[in-house]
């Protein structure tokens, strides 16, 4: 078996292409993760605040990151299969001060995601303990899993 070898200049670089699509590709996925609240994964969707969705079979659980944010300045609604969080986190009143570095981010936030089953929204419970929001989602009785009997003759 014959190896032929190409010398470099021969062989076009293909890696700024690459590069420059894998950037378009991220780009688009952080615009569409701003409309939709959703995204390719959590933690490149970009949009405050970060949840986490878990199904044990009766009920949702969300979990979301929500620090230095009083339970108060949240609002949580569900209608039919959406969870919408929204709320203001208040930016500290300090006079005086010169910043050399400010990342963390104030204003008003607004998320909205699909859930994928309807919840029974008078069940929905939430609470707020050390900056992470838990809400409890359990599933609409019509939405939920049956286990269908097979009859036999």
């Amino acid at each position: 078996m014959a190896v032929i070898r190409y010398p470099n200049w021969l062989w076009p670089d293909f890696s700024s292409a690459l590069e420059e699509f894998e950037r378009a590709r991220r780009q688009m996925d952080r615009l569409v993760s701003a409309f939709t609240g959703s995204g390719p994964s959590p933690v490149v969707s970009g949009v405050f605040p970060p949840l986490t969705v878990k199904d044990d079979g009766e009920k949702l659980c969300v979990e979301s990151e929500v620090p230095g944010i009083q339970p108060e300045d949240i609002e949580i609604s569900v209608h039919g299969k959406t969870l919408t969080l929204s709320g203001e986190r208040k930016a500290e009143q300090v006079e005086n001060v010169n910043y050399h570095r400010r990342e963390r981010k104030w204003g008003s936030f607004s998320k909205a995601i699909t859930l994928p089953d309807e919840v029974d929204a008078n069940g929905v419970q939430a609470e707020c303990k050390d900056g992470v929001l838990r809400i409890v989602l359990p599933r609409a009785q019509h939405a939920a899993p049956k286990k269908i009997e097979i009859k036999s003759e």
